[in-house]
């Protein structure tokens, strides 16, 4: 049943976390200021989305908002914040303001506190987020976002142009919704970020990384990438830029209708979906991941996913490349190619059929999962053989832990010293 706009708002106000953040708006209105529920939780509730956190608005100044909850946390207070404690949770309390001068295209350089629900409101980002409700579950829609929402409609407050030149950072906003949501996004906003795009290369690489992993991570991820290609924001990224093509083979290769795998398998599929005759797979991974600044764990596993994807392409699975790769990897590749393969993408061609359960008895076949299971260390090479160089201690460790998950040498101590003298002597 469709329920009406009071029915939502009334559902929302019902909403637990919703319920538990009531006594700080009455705090709030008792003692005389408005205040409101803003932005996400709003858009989200009435679209029937869960709620994750809630954010609160109101005409009372920051100095206001702190001699009402003595226990808070100045987060944020040059632009209005106030982190409150009350009843054991924290709220986020920003007073209304206007913002002007955004000289770095992401903060601005003056912010005004107002007494006005509407002018807050209007330096919002898109109409869906511009909503608010009060205390007894009336929403206020200055900018018509209630009927964007009914539309599944992406729209920027007020001129576009004026609100990517307030924050560029919106114009990844845009295509991320568009990647999270599956709105699409109206005719003035799209052409506003094409003709803007580039300003988006003043914006932090983390800043926009965490865009684009969202979008990645979204139910109409494809909708998004195309948006991001289409509008030219891709042109203006990190790596992407001059890889476009490899965005473009991510969307056509891959059920749209699927999510993503997790994000350093995307990163991992984007870079095996197209070839560089000029790098080499680790030259390749080491560019992607410098430019997007990814921490060094992240670079590690991007390479295992693109090791694992290099070699059930070509074949299935041995106890050499499980143990290697590590049950996880492996079984998150073969999750994948399944998935892949009963939607009829074209990315299955590439693999024989997925087999999560047959990945998992190679797994559980392997003798040891750990080198610290071998039955030798470096202390019995040294005893044994005094290699020299030292170096040559590790290259046995290694041999003889080859032979054990190969199954070619039991994990005993004896057995794997004899195999190693063997082929020392050879």
């Amino acid at each position: 049943m469709d329920l009406s706009l009071s029915d939502k708002g009334q559902a929302l106000l019902h909403a637990p976390i919703v319920q538990r953040a009531l006594p700080v708006l009455h705090r709030l209105t008792d003692a005389g200021y408005e205040a409101y529920f803003v932005g996400g939780a709003i858009r989200d509730a009435l679209i029937g989305l869960p709620i994750h956190d809630i954010d609160i608005a109101t005409s009372a100044f920051p100095a206001e908002v702190q001699a009402l909850f003595k226990k808070h946390f100045d987060v944020g207070l040059e632009h209005g914040t106030v982190m409150a404690w009350a009843d054991g949770e924290t709220y986020e309390i920003t007073t209304f303001r206007t913002e002007s001068g955004y000289k770095d295209f992401r903060r601005p350089d003056k912010v005004t506190f107002v007494r006005n629900l509407r002018e807050d409101l209007l330096r919002r980002d898109f109409t869906i987020n511009a909503l608010a409700m009060d205390q007894d579950g009336k929403i206020y829609d200055y900018f018509d976002g209630l009927t964007d929402l009914k539309q599944r409609m992406l729209r920027a407050v007020g001129v576009a142009e004026e609100r990517f030149h307030e924050d560029a950072l919106r114009m990844m906003r845009a295509v991320r919704f568009a990647g999270q949501l599956g709105f699409d996004v109206e005719d003035q906003t799209v052409r506003a970020i094409r003709d803007n795009a580039p300003l988006l290369e003043k914006i932090s690489v983390e800043r926009v990384r965490t865009e684009l992993e969202k979008l990645y991570q979204g139910r109409y991820w494809a909708q998004g990438i195309r948006l991001f290609i289409d509008t030219t924001l891709s042109a203006h990224c990190p790596w992407v830029a001059g890889q476009q093509a490899a965005m473009a083979e991510l969307y056509q290769n891959l059920a749209h209708d699927i999510a993503l795998p997790p994000i350093e398998l995307t990163w991992a599929l984007t870079l095996w979906l197209t070839a560089d005759d000029a790098l080499t797979a680790d030259q390749r991974i080491d560019r992607l991941t410098k430019q997007w600044k990814l921490s060094n764990q992240q670079k590690k596993t991007i390479q295992k996913y693109y090791r694992a994807l290099q070699l059930r392409a070509v074949n299935e699975w041995n106890a050499r490349a499980v143990y290697h790769l590590g049950l996880p990897i492996v079984s998150t590749v073969e999750q994948f190619i399944g998935t892949q393969q009963e939607a009829s993408a074209p990315i299955g061609d590439a693999f024989s059929k997925g087999d999560v359960k047959k990945a998992q008895a190679i797994y559980d076949a392997l003798p040891i999962t750990d080198k610290k299971q071998l039955a030798i260390n470096g202390k019995d090479v040294i005893e044994a053989f005094h290699p020299e160089p030292k170096a040559l201690i590790g290259e046995l460790l290694d041999q003889a832990l080859d032979r054990v998950i190969t199954n070619q040498v039991a994990n005993e101590r004896q057995a794997l010293l004899t195999m190693l003298q063997q082929q020392l002597k050879e």
